[in-house]
């Protein structure tokens, strides 16, 4: 837990500032989960950019890749040039996903200690109103994961024993204090079976993990289609990708089971809200009409300089100035074919083309 804690202290804070003007932790809880989003808004458009930029790049990539074949390093220096150019980092895609898991670890610290994150209440007295939730449940019945929200509910139980113990002033913070959301205590975990749960609370409890995972179901076949029109839907890169989009829907599953209910529910809407936020970048940047453009403009340069070249030689033979092979010398026709079988060579394993000199032809 002390991850967990160092990551909590910013988040705790926010979620307080955000209590002092909504005071219900529900609302408190979706306010934060939006916000976290919206500062989130531009690296995904930078993932959008990236995503649209490797899709240009794949043509390029693939003759890179098949002219250096034998030659790992020079592959991975002509690499590294193509993405300088476009401005592209291959890690670009993975940073959105890197910062949304300590959010999700550091938000389990702040809802299994809301008195310390949200009442923000001197460490002295919340550990006096430990020791009273103790003789109140006993031992066993503290809940095991946080002593704190054992004092929540045993505040109820024996308020006078908090008045006595705390101060009344305290004690009617820890009282006033809801820590529910539709009927929900946020640090519930669901579970497959009820057990002895409330059949109504178990029910609810178990939407969210199901709905985790639609939502995630459906982003990933919206991650799918753009897949599909930016990487052709081949390769070994793309089945790789395919198998996680996959399996994110499962790990949500999962997740929302292992997490209290608090924690569920920021998924849960932070996966709605990706999904809106990725519809939205597609009717903005949409990555396969951005690449339709990009691949006409290319074949459109393609054409010019091919016309170029024919009007080149045309031109050249109206002026009488092609030169033919015949009248060459022999030391220029022995320069031709030592370029041209360097060239082929440099082509096959992935060597660097050095022009031939008259050096290269004496002996």
């Amino acid at each position: 837990m002390s991850l967990f804690a160092f990551i909590g202290i910013p988040l705790g804070w926010i979620m307080y500032l955000i209590y002092q003007v909504i005071p219900n932790y529900g609302v408190t809880l979706i306010v934060f989960s939006i916000l976290m989003k919206v500062v989130m808004i531009p690296l995904s458009i930078k993932q959008q950019k990236g995503l649209i930029s490797n899709a240009r790049m794949q043509p390029r990539m693939m003759e890179i890749q098949k002219k250096y074949q034998n030659n790992r390093e020079k592959m991975a220096e002509e690499l590294n040039k193509l993405y300088a150019e476009e401005n592209f980092s291959p890690f670009s895609s993975c940073l959105p996903l890197a910062i949304q898991f300590p959010i999700l670890f550091g938000l389990i610290d702040v809802i299994y200690y809301p008195i310390k994150h949200m009442l923000r209440l001197p460490s002295d007295v919340i550990a006096k109103a430990i020791n009273i939730a103790e003789q109140i449940l006993t031992p066993a019945g503290m809940n095991r994961y946080s002593q704190e929200i054992s004092v929540l509910n045993a505040v109820h139980m024996d308020p006078q024993a908090f008045i006595d113990g705390i101060g009344a002033d305290y004690a009617s913070q820890l009282a006033d204090f809801d820590f529910s959301m539709f009927g929900l205590n946020l640090s519930d975990t669901p579970r497959l079976l009820p057990g002895e749960m409330q059949v109504g609370v178990y029910f609810l409890l178990l939407l969210i993990p199901i709905l985790s995972g639609v939502i995630s179901l459906f982003m990933s076949i919206i991650s799918l289609r753009n897949q599909k029109a930016t990487m052709g839907g081949g390769g070994q890169a793309a089945a790789m990708t395919t198998s996680m989009l996959i399996l994110m829907p499962l790990m949500s599953v999962w997740i929302s089971f292992q997490v209290p209910a608090g924690v569920g529910i920021y998924w849960l809407i932070s996966n709605a809200f990706m999904c809106v936020q990725t519809m939205v970048l597609n009717k903005v940047m949409n990555p396969a009409e951005e690449i339709a453009k990009a691949k006409k403009a290319a074949e459109e340069m393609r054409e010019r300089e091919r016309q170029e070249r024919i009007e080149a030689k045309k031109k050249a033979r109206e002026a009488g100035t092609s030169v033919d092979e015949k009248k060459l010398s022999q030391k220029e026709l022995n320069r031709q074919r030592l370029a041209e079988a360097r060239k082929r060579q440099a082509e096959k394993y992935g060597d660097e083309y050095v022009e031939a000199t008259d050096e290269d032809l004496k002996g």
